[in-house]
């Protein structure tokens, strides 16, 4: 499980984890992490094995990838967020969408696959802080 911030680079456009405010490992220009809210993510692990991980987009960015059983979070802003998941060739996925606001300001995600009949589903769920795996 991870104990770092997910943040993609302003100067290079590199997805890096981090523990704080620092620099990109690529780029070598200072990362400054928003403050206003966190966005913390767990990839359910799947009973039957299948153990792929899924690519995140948050607002259509790619944020990386969330390996099987793993959590991360995304320090973020106040706004509007809709965060999309893709596992494989499937881009089939229900979306969560939600706002970042001074009176919640700590959003939890965990994603599961629904089975299909032609294609699996990545399932996006919006829970309590206290239903979340400890990083």
């Amino acid at each position: 499980m991870s104990q770092l911030l997910r943040i993609k680079c302003p100067s290079c456009g590199q997805v890096v984890d981090v523990p704080g405010n620092g620099t990109c490992a690529k780029c070598k220009n200072p990362l400054v992490l928003p403050e206003e809210g966190v966005i913390q993510m767990y990839r359910m692990g799947n009973p039957l094995g299948m153990a792929v991980g899924f690519g995140i987009y948050l607002n259509d960015i790619p944020m990386g990838h969330l390996a099987n059983s793993e959590s991360i979070r995304i320090p973020v802003s106040y706004g509007h967020y809709k965060v999309h998941m893709t596992h494989g060739m499937s881009r089939k996925c229900v979306d969560a969408e939600f706002d970042v606001t001074p009176q919640e300001r700590f959003i939890y995600l965990k994603a599961h696959i629904k089975p299909g009949f032609w294609a699996n589903t990545v399932v996006i769920e919006k829970v309590a802080g206290e239903t979340m795996p400890p990083l």
